[in-house]
């Protein structure tokens, strides 16, 4: 189902190749500027410069410039940048601040500040700056990292903006200061060098009521829905404020008719107090509406490819993104002198894509970037028009990878800032990096350049043996140093370095060199690789309360579980392991990475429950002692590490859920300045999602739903994540690009030391900062959603026939007729259990996004039942349809026979023997030959 006003703007913006329109009514700073004010005190009115101090690199005073209301103004000017470098964090200039002075004063009865601001800066195209409480009372404010009390304020050009900031959240008992700067960040050639800008009319304001900023439950009459939609064969809930009426119906919003209605189910864990609507067994594609009581929700669509619009959007933040390039209304050409030094050697290093809020970029995120858009292109290739648009921009990082390699392991790891350059190559201005040779990095940019390689076969086989190539000669490289861990403070404070993720990414780039030619020694070296994968991962029960296997250390030694707090890595494993039981479905290790995978994904069930009802992915498994036991390693993962995480460090863990013997499961990481958990959400949803493919698990694929859900609004704040996509999306720290459609933020935080949502209004980095990390990882995972499951087949038995498929959840019906001769068909379904009959047989299969199904003339069904005894695992096979079955057993911890053979209308036994009772086991037993087709057995 298409939008058509999406499709239009589409259309209109060359199917984005200039940004899309960003529709700034659903701000959720629209949605509450209008809340009622209980009572009010004028701070300033700002027609006197008593109390107000300004930095001595700016300039104050009162003006009659822009009269507001009939009434002067304070008018503030900075330079935007200086003829030297004067040392500064992240390479901005300098801030200035403009300082309202105030007498430590009590603010605790006012929860929002008011105020009036115009720029007037002629040339530039977005305009910010930030305001910042300082209180010197019980808590100060700002705290350690500049977070609390501060706020970044988005800006129209050459107008008045009405301005507010709830401030519920923040500390305010003694004010001294209320403060407004402006970040030095240059100019583009057209733009004036000085910033201008006008304040009036500062108020203090007491509301009637805050908008929710912390806590799990929904606001009372509130209701939690997904505003990107749901896909037809997908479960369809929604979260509601556990007051609400006790009935709810489904309405189409065309029509005006009620689809669907039902009872609301209540539920309370320790999260709070729920009612949750199920609208599962809506079928058709529409768009619709939930009403309970007089509470009724914006529209939504239920359609097959709900995820497509946003992947538009996210191509169109990487497209508005790019660096050294004109981008219509954005900026123009850029980062001229960014250089990159090797020895002699030097490249301009300008390209590629900005990394975020600010004008940096890093390998890490642009050849994960380069990758995820060339998967995204193969899982979307029936959609041409997307099919081609991914591999174009796409291409746009590739080319910036190759530019900035030197050839013999080196290349440019990080480069840029935070400022507009001059582009002119010897002044004050030029940024400088040294190239590195890091291992993890230059197996990722194998995986990229291979996986590039592949796509670009056929359209360009002559860049295709280039990056062949230079994918071997890279992994070459990381290959060489696979036995060292690396640390870099250069450029990027988020980079992850540990053995699994290095292993996981060794043994990905492998196999996709290896499908660009067939040469053996990269898959051979995949699975040398993937014993070390595999040996990192929590394989035997652990003693404690609640055992949990699965998960991932950061190595062999297992000392410390892998934890990601910023930049997530989490699906990387799983990504490995499965293109190696895709590419040898018979090789004798397939079982033990098949229950590897097994493992994982078994936990990441168990673990969020732990989030119900709104199934986000928990961040990781932590020991209360962990930090003690290697202070220096601990500190080596923070960025911007100080010894005083370490006294924060226990009572975080232990606001996690006991599992026993000092661990600790945390719906949140352990973090400290770089908060946000967009990326780790998103990580676990991929890990799920390829482990649904493989396990060819339905529950597994809408787990990994809940995480895209998650993002575009059905969160405990109702808002979307992603600009410009869903409802009551929130403004975002873009202090340089702007605002830009199919942005997405870093990142729900928890609050402070405790373990439960946390966000206020406040806008800042990192949490609210727009980052092309989560962006990467969100157009991986919808654009593997975003697809139908295929189920094809010669029933040449029942030639021109008709053949129906009926979706178990929903009860819609789908059919095809096969053809006359040959019974030859051709069937896309949504995902979910299916029923097909044709003629007077029947059969029963699962469907997962993108997975292909072959159905047979036998119409086989298969029921296994099985009995635990002590260590004895007693089976029972019951084959219905026209012929045997043989079921090869594949085993991991269990003894039994390579093959049971099953007689249709018999019950056939066996047993079979657990090797020990001490870790996990499985059985898998693969019908005729059709893996796909397969049955798992297996502990609990």
């Amino acid at each position: 189902m298409r939008n058509s006003m999406f499709y239009k703007q589409l259309e209109e913006s060359g199917m984005i190749h200039r940004p899309l329109p960003l529709d700034e009514a659903e701000y959720f700073e629209n949605n509450i500027k209008n809340t009622v004010v209980n009572a009010f005190r004028v701070l300033d009115e700002c027609n006197s410069l008593d109390f107000w101090e300004v930095d001595r690199a700016a300039q104050m005073s009162i003006s009659s410039d822009y009269l507001l209301d009939e009434n002067q103004s304070i008018k503030f000017i900075s330079p935007t940048r200086f003829d030297h470098w004067p040392g500064s964090y992240a390479r901005i200039y300098y801030t200035p601040y403009l300082t309202r002075i105030v007498n430590n004063e009590d603010w605790t009865d006012f929860d929002r500040i008011s105020l009036s601001i115009r720029p007037e800066m002629p040339g530039f195209k977005f305009v910010s700056l930030h305001i910042q409480l300082v209180n010197e009372g019980d808590e100060p404010v700002p705290d350690r990292y500049e977070r609390e009390g501060c706020h970044n304020i988005n800006l129209k050009n050459h107008e008045w903006n009405h301005v507010s900031i709830e401030i519920p959240n923040v500390a305010r008992d003694k004010i001294t200061a209320f403060k407004i700067g402006y970040d030095m960040v240059g100019n583009e050639t057209e733009a004036v060098d000085h910033a201008c800008f006008y304040f009036s009319h500062i108020k203090l304001e007491k509301l009637e009521k805050t908008a929710k900023w912390i806590g799990w439950e929904p606001e009372q009459n509130e209701v939690i829905f997904c505003g990107t939609g749901y896909q037809t064969g997908s479960i369809k809930r929604a979260i509601a404020h556990h007051s609400l009426a006790n009935h709810f119906k489904v309405v189409d919003a065309n029509t005006g008719k009620v689809v669907f209605e039902s009872e609301l189910d209540r539920i309370e864990n320790e999260q709070g107090k729920f009612a949750i609507m199920d609208f599962s067994e809506v079928k058709e594609e529409g768009n619709y509406l939930l009403v309970c009581g007089e509470t009724i929700t914006r529209t939504f669509p239920i359609a097959d490819n709900v995820w497509e619009n946003s992947i538009w959007k996210t191509i169109n933040l990487f497209f508005a993104e790019r660096c050294g390039y004109e981008v219509p209304g954005v900026h123009k050409y850029c980062h001229g002198n960014v250089l990159n030094h090797h020895g002699d050697k030097s490249v301009v290093a300008n390209g590629g894509w900005h990394d975020a809020a600010d004008m940096s970029q890093n390998l890490t995120n642009t050849a994960e970037g380069v990758y995820s858009f060339f998967q995204a292109a193969i899982n979307q290739k029936d959609n041409v028009q997307l099919f081609e648009r991914l591999i174009e921009e796409g291409k746009w990082g590739l080319d910036w990878m190759l530019r900035t390699r030197f050839g013999d392991g080196y290349r440019t790891m990080g480069s840029g800032g935070s400022v507009w350059t001059s582009n002119i190559i010897g002044s004050c201005d030029q940024m400088n990096s040294e190239a590195q040779n890091l291992a993890i990095e230059n197996f990722m940019a194998s995986a990229a350049e291979a996986l590039a390689a592949v796509v670009l076969k056929d359209a360009d086989p002559e860049q295709s043996r280039y990056l062949k190539q230079v994918a071997k000669e890279d992994w070459g490289f990381a290959y060489e140093k696979i036995d060292f861990e690396e640390y870099t403070e250069a450029m990027d404070p988020a980079r992850v370095s540990s053995p699994v993720l290095l292993y996981s990414v060794g043994v990905l780039a492998a196999c996709h060199i290896y499908e660009t030619d067939g040469d053996v020694f990269y898959l051979n070296k995949a699975i040398e690789i993937s014993e070390r994968v595999m040996a990192c991962q929590q394989l035997d029960y652990p003693d404690w309360d609640i055992p949990m296997t699965g998960f991932f250390y950061r190595d062999e030694k297992k000392d410390q579980i892998q934890h990601y707090n910023h930049r997530s890595h989490e699906h990387e494993p799983i990504m490995a392991l499965s293109l190696l039981c895709k590419l040898l479905p018979n090789h004798p290790n397939w079982t033990r990475w098949y229950h590897s995978i097994v493992l994982y994904t078994e936990y990441c069930k168990q673990s969020i429950a732990i989030t119900s009802p709104y199934e986000m992915s928990p961040a990781s498994i932590y020991h209360e002692d962990e930090a003690d036991k290697d202070a220096e390693l601990f500190l080596k993962q923070q960025a911007f590490a100080h010894p005083g995480m370490l006294d924060e460090y226990k009572e975080q863990v232990r606001n996690g859920m006991a599992l026993g013997k000092g661990y600790y499961l945390r719906r949140y990481p352990i973090w400290f300045s770089y908060r946000g958990n967009s990326g780790l959400v998103l990580g676990t949803g991929n890990a799920l999602s390829y482990g649904a493919s493989i396990r060819n698990d339905y529950e597994l694929e809408q787990l990994a739903q809940r995480q895209l859900e998650w993002i575009v609004g059905k969160n405990p704040f109702g808002q979307s994540l992603m600009l410009g996509e869903g409802y009551n999306y929130a403004a975002q720290y873009v202090c340089l690009p702007g605002s830009l459609s199919g942005s997405l933020c870093v990142g729900i935080q928890s609050y402070r030391n405790e373990d439960v949502p946390y966000w206020p209004q406040s806008n800042n980095a990192v949490y609210r900062e727009m980052w092309i990390h989560p962006s990467v990882r969100y157009l991986l995972l919808a654009s593997h959603i975003n697809r139908k499951s295929k189920v094809y087949g010669w029933l040449s038995e029942h030639a021109d026939s008709s053949l129906r498929a009926v979706c178990m959840l929903t009860e819609k019906e789908y059919s095809v007729q096969t053809a006359i001769r040959t019974g030859e068909f051709s069937l896309e379904l949504p995902s979910g259990q299916y029923m097909f009959y044709c003629d007077e047989k029947f059969t029963q299969l699962t469907l997962v996004n993108g997975s292909e199904y072959e159905l047979t003339n036998e119409f086989n069904n298969y029921t296994v039942k099985y009995e635990l005894i002590e260590q004895s695992i007693h089976i029972e096979i019951l084959v219905t349809g026209d012929k045997e079955v043989n079921f090869e057993c594949r085993a991991n911890n269990v003894q039994t026979v390579p093959v049971i053979t099953a007689t249709p209308g018999h019950t056939t036994k066996h047993t079979a023997v657990i090797e020990s009772n001490n870790k996990p086991w499985i059985l898998v037993l693969v019908p005729d030959g059709i893996i796909q087709n397969k049955i798992e057995i297996r502990s609990k």
